[in-house]
């Protein structure tokens, strides 16, 4: 999991690398930015890079002379540092209890330079050329330096090398931006600029001073103690194969961001080809291993015959999906969709529509005759309707049963047949649930089985006339073509149900 992350981390590095830049001020006249007007005759460098906002003016720009190497505020020749780049430092604000005083304030950038030619800096090996150590470097040009290759507080005039400790003033917004290319140590470098007098300066270090020179070719001389540390008046910069101009209209300007060799466009494109690329190469790769892995586990699991198998059910399912087949799992998707869309028009249902489908109620009941009020059981949706006659008929029903039943013997032959009791009320009607199906034609039973009864030798008068209407009804009901049973059950009064409409 580690491994992963620092992979991730090292792309992302990456596609960072040429963005990032130090931290330095900004270019302006607020709080921690810097303005310079640079002229020849006068400049003024307002900073806010100290507690407080701080204006210096009555700076002149000593230039010199080509050819001869004078140095004075006459001359327009700019004045060059040229060597081997080997620590730099940048400022966003200045410390004054440390001492950042005066012109410290106009300083973004401080660099320490080897002074040799700028052949000789580019082909110094990485590695072999002075390495710096720096503890603090607070004070522009006084840098506190350890352990190193080179200990600049060391340094004197039996020193083997010379070196340029400058604190750099840049002259334009574009100056000061392309200082930053300045972060990038251990590299040839030439800075080109003005050093710095101020009438009210006399020998303060850092200013031009009479005893200062330089060469034929303007290059300024390290003096007797080989180092030399001044202020400069930034113009232009010139790196190996890059160059920072005052106005940024160099052919080989340096854009912050640029990559060295193969630019800024070369390193996007070298990204997206080796950085995406591979990462996308390196994935299909890892899941061409792991399928490779899961299928010989398999074959090891299964065997040639169960791969054959899996193999052709493969095949099939391509061949039915090609000749318009579903899954089952596609037809139940369907299925719920078609229910889903269909189910908002079946909830909206007419409310005069009956709860069962052909079945007209008010027909039914506007058919028949009726006594009076009826009585309904059941809910809305399916109810069943009790008339004055039923009514009557389940009384006369209750008082038959309170009377006891005399069985009356038959003299013709036995036969199986149904008998139906009644009463001298009016007839029997049966309570019934209406359903949607059609009634069923009721087929005949055959005649009915006489039963073998057996007198009694004395009844109630009200007895033997219920006894006599019940065998004189079960000799009227005999058929004479004899059926097979069917099932015992009380005979039903046939209605007129010409008007039930399905």
């Amino acid at each position: 999991m580690r491994r992963g992350r620092f992979a991730v981390l090292l792309v992302l590095s990456m596609a960072l690398a040429g963005c990032l830049g130090p931290s330095t001020a900004s270019w302006g006249t607020d709080n921690g930015e810097i303005d310079v007007q640079f002229s020849s005759e006068l400049t003024t460098v307002t900073s806010g890079l100290g507690s407080e906002s701080t204006k210096i003016t009555d700076l002149q720009a000593v230039g010199c002379a080509s050819g001869t190497g004078d140095l004075g505020t006459n001359y327009s020749t700019t004045v060059s540092f040229t060597g081997y780049l080997a620590a730099s430092q940048f400022y966003s604000s200045h410390s004054e209890t440390a001492g950042a005083s005066g012109l410290d304030m106009g300083v973004t950038t401080s660099v320490a330079i080897e002074r040799m030619t700028f052949q000789m800096a580019k082909d110094v090996v990485e590695g072999e050329g002075s390495r710096i150590d720096v503890k603090n470097w607070d004070m522009p040009l006084l840098p506190e330096t350890g352990a190193g290759s080179v200990d600049l507080d060391e340094i004197d005039q039996d020193s083997d090398s010379r070196w340029y400790i400058l604190g750099l003033i840049p002259t334009t917004e574009n100056i000061h931006d392309g200082m930053t290319s300045l972060d990038e140590w251990h590299q040839a470098v030439i800075i080109n600029g003005y050093l710095v007098q101020m009438n009210s300066s006399g020998n303060t270090q850092g200013y031009y001073n009479n005893f200062q020179s330089a060469e034929e070719d303007c290059s300024l001389e390290t003096g007797s103690n080989n180092n030399e540390r001044v202020y400069v008046f930034v113009t232009s910069i010139e790196l190996n194969g890059a160059t920072i101009t005052s106005n940024g209209e160099s052919d080989e300007e340096w854009v912050h961001g640029d990559v060295a060799f193969i630019g800024r466009t070369g390193y996007i494109l070298f990204f997206l080809a080796f950085g995406v690329g591979g990462g996308v190469g390196a994935f299909i790769l890892s899941k061409m291993f792991i399928h490779q892995g899961a299928t010989s586990t398999m074959k090891t699991l299964l065997g040639k015959s169960g791969m054959d198998a899996i193999k052709q059910v493969k095949k099939d399912v391509k061949s039915a999906k090609s000749s318009g087949l579903t899954s089952p799992t596609e037809r139940k998707e369907e299925a719920r969709k078609h229910a889903s869309k269909n189910q908002p028009q079946s909830s909206k249902k007419s409310p005069s529509e009956p709860a069962l489908a052909g079945f007209d109620l008010d027909s039914v009941l506007s058919s028949g005759p009726s006594m009076g009020s009826t009585t309904e059981f059941g809910s809305k949706g399916s109810s069943v309707v009790e008339t004055i006659e039923s009514q009557e008929m389940e009384r006369g029903i209750t008082e038959q049963s309170s009377v006891t039943s005399v069985p009356m013997q038959s003299s013709s032959v036995p036969r199986q047949t149904r008998s139906s009791v009644t009463s001298s009320g009016p007839p029997m009607q049966q309570k019934e649930h209406y359903t949607s199906a059609p009634p069923t034609s009721k087929k005949s039973s055959g005649p009915p089985k006489k039963k073998s009864v057996r007198k009694r030798k004395s009844a109630p008068p009200q007895v033997e006339q219920v006894h006599e209407q019940v065998h004189e009804q079960v000799h009227e009901e005999v058929q004479p073509e004899p059926q097979k049973e069917t099932r015992k059950k009380f005979e039903e009064p046939e209605e007129d149900f010409s008007d039930f409409s399905f």
